[in-house]
């Protein structure tokens, strides 16, 4: 069944979804890869970062959790896209990451999750967001809990991770 555009399972796996995503991001990274010596690196970079990049990002707050197989999958149509703009086979993938200045696509779901989770805990999100939370704790105080500590945990993180940069 496919929902505002991610296509749901039985399992809530999300694999046929990140499949699907990365077919599609695949392909126009097949394009930069056509146009690596037609067109600037800043003028790749811009056209990954429009009409790629959001392939890759929508609605990932939501299949975050997926299988770490389909999250590999993602980063790897990211790193191919990479390589194409910066003609470079040889770079590992965070130097590809730190020319771009871009952060991996684990990162940036991690990065929205918190955002989202500091604007439910400040009553700043939109009031459906706030709803599915407080359903949630109504179904269990322990969910909602959970939650904040989830939270804490990935500012923890997040944390250490800028602090290695």
């Amino acid at each position: 069944m496919k929902l505002l555009g991610v296509t749901l399972d039985d399992e809530l796996s999300f694999s046929t979804h990140i499949s699907d995503i990365c077919k599609k991001a695949s392909k126009k990274a097949g394009v930069l890869v056509r146009l690596r010596n037609m067109i600037t690196r800043e003028a790749k970079l811009q056209l990954y970062k429009s009409a790629i990049l959001p392939n890759l990002t929508y609605c990932h707050i939501v299949w975050h959790f997926c299988k770490a197989s389909d999250a590999r999958k993602s980063e790897r149509v990211q790193e191919r896209a990479l390589r194409a703009i910066y003609n470079d086979r040889n770079a590992t993938y965070k130097e590809l990451l730190e020319k771009g200045r871009l952060s991996s696509l684990e990162n940036r779901r991690l990065q929205d999750i918190l955002i989202l989770m500091y604007k439910v805990k400040n009553s700043l999100a939109p009031d459906d967001s706030m709803s599915v939370v407080c359903f949630f704790s109504k179904i269990s105080i322990i969910t909602y809990e959970v939650i904040f500590l989830f939270q804490d945990i990935i500012l923890l993180s997040m944390a250490s991770r800028v602090s290695n940069i």
